[in-house]
């Protein structure tokens, strides 16, 4: 993971019981759902950092999340580490995402602030473009490779990994989204049996700064 930076969220606030449970690489036709059904039932409240070309395939996911209480952040238009784009077709394809995000969510330019940039990665001129696009990055404190291990361990890996203050990071996409329902189904009650409260990342930042 990257050094600390400033201007980059990645942690909330350590005194407040709250944990960011946060979702990358969606929309997908088949996961996506899933993973609504399941918050739905357990009545918490998300972030999603979807894939802008899946995004444009799948504008009615977008709507469901949103439509939902969830928020919607960025994560990429296509799967590739933003130092790897050249700056201007990664201006190009951000603004690009901000118009399809708010064409299919009814979300306002000013309400999409948040970024996650794959793998966690950028750099100086990164965010500095990040910035001049009022975009905010989130990184996380725990991403259990769900995807390449048994589902026990993510569970445990989550689990100890929560502390006040959390951001979590699962997949809704890529054929993931059974794993990452069944990953919600068994942490959320026993995190909430511990005093825990799921919030956005919005909803993280703005009690940071109380």
């Amino acid at each position: 993971m990257q050094r600390r930076q400033p201007g980059v969220l990645w942690y909330g606030n350590a005194s407040r019981r709250e944990i960011a449970l946060t979702f990358d690489d969606g929309p997908h036709p088949r996961d996506t759902p899933r993973v609504l059904d399941v918050l739905g039932r357990h009545e918490i409240r998300a972030t999603f950092f979807l894939i802008g070309r899946d995004a444009e395939h799948n504008g009615n996911l977008v709507k469901a999340i949103h439509e939902r209480g969830h928020e919607i952040g960025i994560h990429c238009y296509r799967h590739l580490p933003f130092p790897f784009e050249v700056p201007h077709t990664l201006l190009r394809q951000l603004n690009g995402m901000k118009n399809t995000l708010a064409e299919f969510g009814g979300i306002s330019h000013e309400d999409m602030l948040d970024i996650r940039p794959p793998y966690g990665l950028f750099t100086a001129p990164t965010l500095s473009l990040l910035k001049d696009l009022g975009l905010r990055p989130v990184m996380w404190n725990c991403i259990p490779m769900h995807f390449l291990q048994p589902l026990n361990w993510s569970i445990r890996q989550v689990m100890e990994a929560a502390v006040p203050g959390s951001i979590l990071v699962l997949h809704d996409g890529h054929g993931h989204g059974r794993k990452t329902a069944q990953i919600v189904d068994a942490v959320v009650p026993r995190l909430k049996a511990l005093g825990y409260e799921f919030v956005t990342i919005s909803q993280m930042q703005d009690r940071k700064l109380l």
